[in-house]
């Protein structure tokens, strides 16, 4: 049996180039004891993914290489189960390979409850790796306090918005850093900030320290580099910094040409505190966060903002828009119908 699929071709060093990914028909394995073939029906693109292929051990917790399928997070529908916990029909969401359809490690799968008034879509955009990756940024990292100011830069990001609509559901003084004034004002009439700033305007350490005036409790970063430096140069006392993600570093032609933080030494002055994350190590609390998620959801407090892309042929392509700006909401792919 046989499933059309993206199979990395190169390394991909410096600026993304979707050659790095080739086209090709794969081979499907007989399913062994304990596995669970799926049909692809979402994938989900994001700036990790450009990350993992650059193959680099150092940046990814996936032993990739050339020749093997691309992986990515997904949506499907099980076809067939030698894993008791999944049966033929069952929705399911996890990691797989960029393909029609994979062989997946039921480890990685995790069973979709239907539910009236939670479209397919959610399930990448919101009750997922986005979101959890927001929650988790924000209670198990950042500490969220009651008297908190939060920054949250790529705030008009698929991640960023639900940072901000997060910690606006919960009552706190959000600021969102985003680029353009249609973005920004995104994030402020979408997403409920109570301000955001346009760094590509060129004022981001005056308008910080106006939006900010008593320095920032707690900052969500999704974006490093220069948005990063200027953070900490406004740090209140015992801010906290979670790091979810450094896009600006992502995509460099050189890695020479790498953001030098220069602000770091403020941590020790302002008695802060900066932690980098991933959704995995807190696996444990998957419930807990879904919670938080489900329940701002149906109470209207979360907006679902799929940015679909039809068909698998144009994923590499598509993955380009994360890093020119072009996307609007959580960046997929329909793969198959529902």
């Amino acid at each position: 049996m046989k499933t059309d699929a993206w199979v990395i071709a190169k390394a991909a060093r410096g600026h993304y180039d979707p050659s790095c990914l080739r086209w090709e028909p794969r081979e499907l394995p007989p399913l062994a004891d304990g596995q669970v073939l799926v049909q692809t029906l979402f994938l989900s693109l994001d700036p990790t993914s450009r990350n993992w292929l650059k193959l680099e051990p150092h940046s990814t917790f996936l032993p990739l290489k050339v020749g093997d399928v691309m992986i990515g997070a997904a949506i499907g529908r099980v076809v067939q189960s030698r894993s008791p916990g999944f049966a033929p029909g069952m929705l399911v969401q996890g990691m797989w390979g960029w393909a029609g359809q994979s062989v997946a490690d039921p480890r990685f799968l995790e069973p979709i409850e239907p539910q009236a008034g939670v479209p397919l879509e959610a399930h990448m955009t919101i009750f997922s790796h986005i979101g959890r990756a927001a929650a988790i940024g924000l209670f198990a990292v950042g500490g969220l306090k009651p008297s908190d100011t939060v920054v949250v830069s790529g705030a008009a990001g698929a991640t960023g918005s639900l940072a901000v609509q997060i910690a606006k559901a919960y009552g706190r003084r959000v600021v969102g850093v985003a680029g353009g004034p249609d973005k920004c004002r995104r994030v402020v009439e979408d997403f409920g900030a109570d301000a955001a700033i346009d760094y590509r305007a060129g004022n981001l350490a005056e308008a910080l320290a106006r939006t900010c005036p008593d320095g920032v409790d707690l900052f969500f970063d999704n974006v490093g580099g220069e948005i990063l430096d200027a953070v900490l140069d406004h740090m209140a006392l015992g801010c906290r910094i979670a790091i979810c993600g450094a896009v600006s570093q992502y995509d460099l032609a050189d890695p020479a040409d790498a953001y030098g933080v220069r602000n770091l030494p403020l941590l020790m002055f302002r008695r802060a505190r900066m932690e980098g994350f991933v959704v995995p190590q807190f696996a444990d609390r998957y419930a807990e966060f879904d919670a938080i998620l489900r329940s701002l959801f149906l109470a209207g407090r979360l907006r679902n903002r799929p940015h679909v892309i039809e068909g698998l042929e144009g994923a590499p392509e598509a993955l380009k828009l994360i890093f020119n700006g072009g996307n609007d909401g959580k960046l997929m792919v329909r793969v198959a119908a529902p």
